[in-house]
């Protein structure tokens, strides 16, 4: 049985936050805010998810986090290793 950690957990729910929208532009301090996941944590998530390719990320004062690929084309092993490392 495969556990995972709760920030694994987190970044489940803000991904699905995410593929609602999937070409919307977001911060981290509004999906905070949508998904309820503290901010924190959720800037955590998004810097590991964009290290790993999961999302794109844009600088500057109009950035922010979107979806790299469609949302069926990101597996939750993709997910695991983003932030927990090779299963």
């Amino acid at each position: 049985m495969l556990r995972l950690n709760r920030i694994t957990d987190y970044a489940i729910v803000v991904l699905a936050q995410m593929a609602r929208e999937p070409e919307r532009l977001v911060t981290a301090p509004v999906l905070a805010q949508d998904s309820g996941v503290p901010l924190p944590t959720v800037a955590k998530v998004l810097k590991d998810l964009a290290r790993e390719g999961v999302l794109a990320s844009e600088r500057g004062a109009h950035g922010g986090y979107r979806l790299a690929r469609a949302p069926g084309d990101i597996s939750v092993l993709q997910i695991v290793r983003a932030l927990e490392g090779p299963v």
